[in-house]
């Protein structure tokens, strides 16, 4: 396989072991060795203004700078996912994949055979699995996101990431949404893992919740022509019903959830329960491109 993987190594990589001891640095080097031993050519992108961490060049990492960072909104130099998406596209013809930077794979020869022969309209995506230093596959696959999603070319075409930003929340969301909306062929690949070291600081409500408003923005606002899976038609419908206040687990909770869409529709409150009910329904979504895994 030569296809790149494109990520975002951040200048500094923090992270601790189960003893509270950083292996940071370590860690890292685990995670781009992990995407080499698979197959990948690691690709990092970077805004120009952002230094770049020592192991990228230790390590041979190719660098993809770009001119903006998104730090007024998240406060660091994150790159936008609309960079990172065309970034990854100019690198390959065919394909491409995009992985979290603190990710390790592993595959089957048959799983990496497979993604090396990814179609032009075909698709994948990869729960991870969190742990604290023993991994097992008796842990759960985090179900709320995808950190490994791979492409051809004519998937990935012309799709408006707007203002998401790469590892901030939302963008693993949206891109399985719009990638099976315009009717990508899902390739179910059970033999590929996602490992994850499970650490804090993520980011904040604030974040989500901006980050949120953008996703449901860009939703809303996709083209016509990008419309052809019903399935997904059904469920963007029902994102609708859930921002005209359609969800609460009791007939209390749906009457107050009705109520404070019609009377506070663009409160915070308000966007952030619609939300995580959005995220909540999108499950479904991202057990349909993980294939249940």
């Amino acid at each position: 396989m030569t296809a790149p993987i494109v990520t975002s190594i951040p200048p500094v990589f923090s992270r601790k072991d189960a003893a509270g001891q950083e292996i940071g640095d370590a860690y890292l080097g685990r995670c781009i060795a992990s995407w080499r031993a698979c197959g990948f050519e690691p690709v990092t992108v970077n805004a120009e203004a952002e230094e770049l961490h020592p192991l990228i060049a230790a390590l041979d990492v190719q660098v993809v700078r770009v001119p903006r960072d998104a730090r007024a909104l998240t406060g660091r130099p994150h790159v936008y996912l609309a960079d990172l998406l065309d970034a990854a596209r100019r690198l390959s013809a065919e394909r491409v994949f995009i992985v979290n930077a603190d990710i390790e794979l592993e595959m089957s020869d048959t799983a990496r055979d497979r993604l090396a022969r990814l179609g032009p309209m075909e698709t994948v995506g990869v729960r991870r699995r969190d742990h604290g230093g023993e991994k097992s596959l008796a842990t759960p696959p985090y179900e709320c996101g995808i950190d490994l999603l791979g492409a051809g070319q004519e998937a990935l075409d012309g799709i408006d990431a707007g203002t998401l930003v790469f590892g901030m929340p939302w963008w693993d969301h949206y891109l399985p949404l719009r990638l099976l909306w315009r009717g990508a062929q899902v390739v179910p690949c059970p033999e590929v893992r996602a490992w994850h070291l499970d650490h804090d600081g993520r980011w904040n409500k604030q974040q989500y919740v901006s980050s949120g408003r953008e996703f449901l923005q860009l939703v809303e606002g996709t083209p016509a022509p990008m419309r052809r899976d019903p399935w997904v038609d059904a469920h963007v419908a029902g994102l609708a019903r859930i921002r005209r206040g359609h969800y609460g687990a009791s007939p209390p909770r749906r009457i107050e959830a009705r109520l404070l869409a019609a009377l506070m529709p663009r409160s915070y409150t308000q966007a952030r329960r619609v939300l995580r009910e959005t995220s909540l329904s999108n499950i479904a979504l991202l057990d349909r491109l993980a294939g249940g895994a």
